[in-house]
């Protein structure tokens, strides 16, 4: 199963649920491409906290809300036809209303299956040409986040980077490292010295920046 999601972002209203357990979380689903906000997008909630689940359809505008959940770490599941799924965990709710926002990735935007290989010793490996670095997210930087991760991606024969999936992540990194990713261009991987699609695992170290 294909996931994605390039955006996730949280913030705090004092203003409702002030005096009560029960929150709510409102937000708005995008394109990840586009930015371009998306109706009849299926976003459920799921926690210890809830009995059963609870879901919302998005608006024309992609905004959606649900309320009356009871404190606790939640998780949101993200579906949409032509879309690639995606949960998002580690939610908090504590009384209060939590906003999100949430990009997903069309499923027309990776390689058919058949159009890759998986890369193996006896191919020249991807060599990257050009391309950013990951950036840190703000949350990312609150929290000091570090260390290894893995991401699973398709490496054209022209040498874009697509249809990325990631196998281990670190919280509030996936999705900018992703993006970072799929700007990229690369010498393609070499088979019999032609160039060929393969999957290929990144294998990256994620280090804060120096203060």
């Amino acid at each position: 199963m294909h996931r994605a999601v390039l955006a996730f972002t949280l913030a705090l209203s004092t203003s409702a649920f002030a005096q009560s357990a029960m929150g709510s979380v409102a937000g708005v689903v995008v394109d990840a491409v586009t930015q371009a906000p998306l109706a009849e997008v299926r976003v459920t909630a799921r926690s210890a906290a809830l009995v059963g689940e609870q879901s919302a359809i998005t608006d024309r505008d992609g905004l959606f809300e649900m309320t009356f959940l009871p404190a606790g770490s939640y998780a949101l599941t993200v579906r949409r036809d032509g879309y690639y799924p995606f949960t998002a965990e580690g939610l908090s709710l504590k009384g209060k209303k939590v906003h999100v926002r949430l990009a997903i990735v069309a499923a027309q935007a990776a390689p058919a299956a058949d159009a890759a290989v998986e890369f193996n010793e006896s191919m020249t490996a991807p060599a990257m040409l050009s391309g950013p670095a990951p950036e840190y997210t703000a949350d990312a930087l609150e929290r000091r986040v570090e260390g290894a991760m893995q991401i699973r991606c398709v490496v054209t024969s022209e040498g874009e980077v697509r249809g990325c999936k990631v196998l281990k992540g670190l919280p509030f990194m996936n999705a900018a490292v992703i993006e970072a990713l799929e700007r990229r261009k690369y010498k393609p991987a070499l088979a019999k010295g032609k160039p060929v699609a393969v999957y290929y695992t990144f294998n990256l170290r994620l280090k804060l920046p120096a203060q």
